[in-house]
């Protein structure tokens, strides 16, 4: 029987609109702010170098906090180092703290606020086997719902669907699904490219991806999306799973395939 197949495709756009102001000084406001320059208070060195990204704001050249050198959303992509922590008090004296990176290449460095700073390069370490544990249980509660018997993980349709995933990077557009003449298979491919102006950090783990494709899916996140997996993924007669993944950076890559063969 000839596989069924079903694409999912979506784009998503977002508007961000800055606001700019502008700040007149006077020769005696100058002064006192440089008499309220910020200071440091603490310096915390790392014994080894932490492989980070960052998520937006400013790169400061120094600790005092008065020259930005780099707007970090035109970096999202950069991998850095981060070598030591920062605590400083601000003029206002509110306390705030800041790592030192430096770009892998050494070319981009300064502070940056800890609050855009995220462990790991390509955000956060991916766990296929997570991802695929959290998808099937997901998938499930949405079956018994429905009057469903639950899917069960099959190990051979995993091993099909990681590699259509792994391919689906590779080839592009020019990509096909191949279910390896599995008896009966029917399969959703997906995929998200993020623009570089909204990074992921939604799914830093495979886990909360696994969760996230289905709810997608299920059309409970992105009610934009198409219906048609839906009856699909409801099906009763359908009583085993296989799902692949990747994350190649900001680009997400999922295949599923069903079936009711054992």
């Amino acid at each position: 029987m000839k596989a069924k197949k079903m694409m999912i495709s979506a784009l998503t756009v977002l508007s961000v609109t800055a606001m700019g102001l502008t700040t007149v000084t006077t020769g005696a406001n100058m002064a006192f702010a440089k008499s309220k320059a910020a200071k440091v208070l603490k310096t915390t060195t790392y014994k080894s170098k932490k492989k980070v990204h960052v998520t937006g704001s400013w790169m400061y050249s120094n600790t005092k906090l008065t020259r930005k050198n780099h707007h970090m959303t035109k970096f999202l992509y950069t991998k850095f180092y981060a070598t030591k922590k920062v605590q400083i008090r601000q003029a206002n004296g509110k306390k705030v703290t800041y790592n030192y990176l430096k770009s892998k290449d050494g070319k981009t460095k300064g502070y940056v606020s800890t609050k855009y700073v995220y462990s790991q390069w390509g955000y956060g370490k991916y766990s296929v086997k997570a991802y695929r544990k959290s998808a099937v249980k997901e998938l499930n509660k949405f079956r018994a719902e429905n009057g469903a018997a639950p899917l069960k993980e099959d190990a051979k349709l995993d091993k099909i669907a990681q590699k259509n995933a792994d391919r689906m990077r590779k080839e592009g557009k020019s990509f096909k699904g191949n279910v390896e003449d599995t008896p009966h298979a029917g399969w959703i491919q997906d995929a998200y490219v993020a623009p570089r102006s909204i990074p992921i950090i939604a799914y830093e783990n495979g886990s909360q991806w696994g969760q996230g494709e289905i709810l997608s899916w299920m059309r409970i996140t992105d009610r934009w999306r198409d219906i048609g997996a839906i009856p699909h993924l409801m099906n009763p007669k359908q009583t085993k799973v296989g799902f692949g993944g990747m994350q190649h950076g900001q680009e997400l890559y999922d295949f599923a395939i069903l079936s009711h063969k054992d």
